[in-house]
């Protein structure tokens, strides 16, 4: 599976285990969102760090084909 999808996948899924706790312990409202959100955040930050990584190394690869085709059109430009 794409580790951005695998990634992103997990996060949600904490999200809404975050969501669902807090609401059985009785928050509810702006409450229930920020304890969800920064205790997923928090969570995720410890749990998918080997999913991070691929992440991140996947969308460096892309951005670095997309920097190469643009300094070989420059090159071109420039012998033109």
């Amino acid at each position: 599976m794409n580790p951005i999808v695998s990634y992103t996948l997990a996060r949600l899924g904490l999200l809404a285990l975050a969501l669902g706790l807090g609401y059985v312990a009785g928050l509810r409202s702006f409450a229930l969102l920020f304890a969800a959100f920064l205790g997923s955040g928090l969570v995720s930050f410890f749990l998918l760090n080997k999913q991070r990584s691929s992440m991140g190394a996947r969308v460096d690869r892309a951005l670095s084909r997309i920097n190469e085709k643009i300094d070989e059109n420059t090159r071109k430009e420039d012998v033109e």
